[in-house]
């Protein structure tokens, strides 16, 4: 058997898009704009590190090592010019103390971290699973995950980021549900009549948040108008779906109402939802890169 690193045949790179998302949206919701710029800043050497993968695997066994070299530094880097000041404080002592490597180690086996181990790991490692794909779940451990209750990855066993409602083409029709993992990015069909934390399937117990829904105007609208005095949506392609059995929820991105939606990218500035599904007494299913 050849021992020679896995060579991944390059293929379509995501980051471009991502990144005119993430100006698009930048623009329309300062609120969200230090989250954003962090985000946009981090794209070149997240790209960096797909394309490396793509181009030569390190081996599963050596990809923590690989990403503590190569991928680490740079993100470091990056969050110490663009980052809020707390955390560059804080990956500079992690990168300074040399426990990198052990918060990327756990973090692949899916163990819980600190929010600036998961941000350092998750920066660093989820590029590289990205590219690798379908061989991603031999650097991840996955025999807890399995069995444990929910939707899980297919590839990595890991849990969903977010929820995405694809667009059926036809305004009377549902697209299906798809789960986008917040590991290796892997997408996969899941039903909408279960909770993706639980598997839950009690209706009654299932939860659907929106500022706009079946044609009412949420109270947390932005203030502006749509021409006839009624305020329109800050987020009208996004929603929340929960669970009243577990408290859980997920970011649901419609693609049906914005096909220029980018759903890791529209996910990363719906902060005022996260914080109304907080009030509710729900706790998100998996955090974002930026901890939210």
């Amino acid at each position: 058997m050849s021992t020679d690193p896995v060579r991944v045949v390059a293929d379509t790179s995501p980051w471009e898009e991502r990144l005119r998302r993430a100006a698009e949206l930048r623009d329309r919701h300062p609120f969200a704009e230090e989250v954003l710029t962090l985000y946009s800043a981090l794209v070149p050497v997240q790209e960096e590190t797909w394309r490396a993968v793509r181009e030569s695997a390190p081996r599963a066994g050596e990809l923590v090592q690989w990403a503590a070299a190569r991928a680490v530094p740079a993100v470091v880097d990056v969050t110490d010019s663009a980052g809020p000041s707390a955390l560059r404080e804080a990956v500079r002592e992690r990168l300074a103390a040399g426990e990198t490597e052990a918060a990327l180690s756990a973090w692949l086996a899916g163990e819980d971290l600190d929010a600036v181990d998961t941000y350092l790991a998750r920066t660093s490692l989820a590029p590289a699973l990205e590219a690798l794909g379908q061989r991603a779940g031999a650097a991840c451990g996955s025999a807890r995950a399995l069995a444990e209750r929910g939707a899980r990855c297919p590839c990595c066993a890991g849990r969903p980021q977010l929820s995405v409602a694809a667009d059926s083409g036809d305004s009377l029709v549902t697209g299906r549900r798809n789960l986008l993992c917040a590991r290796c990015a892997t997408s996969w069909d899941y039903t909408r009549s279960a909770c993706p934390a639980c598997g839950e399937s009690d209706e009654d117990e299932l939860l659907v948040y929106a500022e706009q829904w079946a044609g009412a105007v949420s109270p947390h609208a932005n203030g502006d108008t749509n021409g006839d005095g009624a305020a329109t949506a800050v987020f009208p392609n996004l929603r929340v779906i929960g669970c009243k059995s577990c408290r859980r929820y997920l970011i649901e991105v419609d693609m049906a109402r914005d096909t220029r939606a980018v759903p890791e990218v529209d996910e990363l500035a719906a902060l005022p939802l996260d914080l109304y599904a907080a009030d509710q007494g729900l706790t998100k299913v998996t955090p974002n890169l930026m901890g939210f």
